[in-house]
This record gives C-alpha cells, sequence and structure tokens, in this order.
C-alpha cells in the first residue's frame, strides 16, 4: 500500500458530530456534549474504560451508550486492537478501515477495500447476503520501527 492509497482522517468539528446526531433523532444532552467533544479530540484509538476513567462526572452507562450511538451514525469506528481488545477511533463517515500499530496502537485509516472481490465470490458460493465486513491490519508503525532499531 503507497501513501496515496493511506488516509489520514481529519477531525470532525462538534458542530458537524452535534448536526450527524440531530439527524439520527438523538438530542444533546450536557453529559453527551461534554464526551462528543472528549471523543472528537482523540488522535488514536481508545477504550470505553479509558473514557470512564477521564470522565469521572459521566456515568458509565452513558459513556458506553454514547459510544455505540456515535459508532452506529459512523462517526466512530469500532476496531480491534492488537491482542483482541476492543477500542474505537474517531474517523469521517464513509467506509474505511484501519493499519494498527501493534507497539504503540497508533491507526492510519484506508480506504481502498480489498475485500470487495471476496465479498461477491462469499455471495455466489454460500447465498449469504452479506451485509458488512471489518478489516484492521496490525504492523508496526515508522516511529516505532525506528526507536526499535535505534534500541538495537
Amino acid at each position: 500500500m503507497n501513501a496515496s492509497s493511506a488516509q489520514r482522517e481529519l477531525p470532525i468539528p462538534l458542530t458537524e458530530a452535534i448536526d450527524v446526531l440531530a439527524n439520527h433523532g438523538y438530542r444533546m444532552t450536557g453529559p453527551r456534549r461534554i464526551l462528543v467533544a472528549a471523543v472528537l479530540d482523540k488522535k488514536r484509538p481508545f477504550t470505553a474504560e479509558q473514557l470512564v476513567t477521564e470522565q469521572p462526572e459521566i456515568g458509565r452507562a452513558t459513556i458506553y451508550r454514547t459510544l455505540e450511538i456515535l459508532a452506529s451514525v459512523d462517526l466512530l469506528t469500532r476496531l480491534l486492537q492488537p491482542g483482541g481488545h476492543p477500542a474505537y477511533i474517531v474517523g469521517a463517515p464513509g467506509h474505511r478501515h484501519h493499519l494498527v500499530c501493534s507497539e504503540c496502537g497508533a491507526a492510519v485509516a484506508f480506504t481502498q477495500c480489498p475485500i470487495e472481490s471476496l465479498v461477491s465470490e462469499l455471495t455466489r458460493d454460500t447465498a449469504f447476503t452479506i451485509s458488512g465486513h471489518h478489516l484492521e491490519v496490525f504492523g508496526i508503525c515508522p516511529k516505532c520501527q525506528t526507536l526499535h532499531n535505534a534500541g538495537n
């Protein structure tokens, strides 16, 4: 994969996220606004439990529910971290996959989808109606490679 097929996602403005939520019928309560703003500031994948620790004034159930809502309206993507732990990453709505660094957890989104032909074949061969897929590719980012090589 070259640099042109990988895409670094731009932050989503809070006003745009609020509009997306409103268009899907979700009210913007005070705690939800605080949580959405905190989530949109995240540059790396994060877990719900990290938010519980960082936002002690917001209930655990509200945090988990809000993350599920943000994922359902495509403002967040659920991804698996190295070791299979679930996390979230902020991204512009649309079909995307991620490269995830096994060392530092950094993630880079890419929109080129190498799975589309496989999905077509699976649909044909199995008669399944396939509604979606997820792809995380794990490796070591350039920064961690440099740090690793410097330590040897």
